[in-house]
């Protein structure tokens, strides 16, 4: 993940003037603060899931599994179109949501090569647990921790 720990000194986005249109530089100027408040959303955000031994993938794909629960489950596929993450890193994370009870797949009984990802009562307890702290973290009031 990207981490902009540092802003980059007016007199550093001054020197490389040549390189963008002019009268560029306050924009570039916001959009490095942007680039840092994100970075560090996105920390707090990590390590709010790490601490409690869940990653911010799995917690993605039981927001949408959530979202979808109406509409019969997700594929696989549906899945990575959503939170564009990698069908790999998608499949491990299923993998061990569905290990620890959370996620269970439903095969189509009209079409057995189709699976749909379904969000289990487990699954939504444990969401709606995470939730709390995540908006907290959004909201910057962190009494989540």
């Amino acid at each position: 993940m990207f981490f902009l720990k540092f802003l980059p000194m007016q007199a550093m986005i001054q020197n490389y003037e040549g390189q963008y249109p002019e009268g560029a530089e306050p924009q570039i100027a916001q959009k490095l603060q942007l680039l840092r408040e994100a970075s560090v959303l996105l920390r707090k955000l990590e390590e709010y899931f790490r601490e409690r031994d869940f990653s911010f993938t799995r917690f993605l794909i039981c927001v949408i599994l959530d979202q979808a629960d109406q509409s019969g489950g997700l594929s696989h596929t549906q899945i990575v179109e959503r939170i564009d993450v990698s069908s790999p890193v998608v499949s491990r994370s299923l993998k061990a949501l569905v290990d620890d009870g959370l996620v269970r797949s439903v095969t189509d009984p009209e079409n057995k090569r189709f699976k749909a990802q379904k969000l289990t009562d487990p699954g939504r307890e444990t969401l709606m647990s995470l939730l709390p702290g995540y908006y907290n973290i959004l909201l910057g009031t962190d009494a989540a921790s």
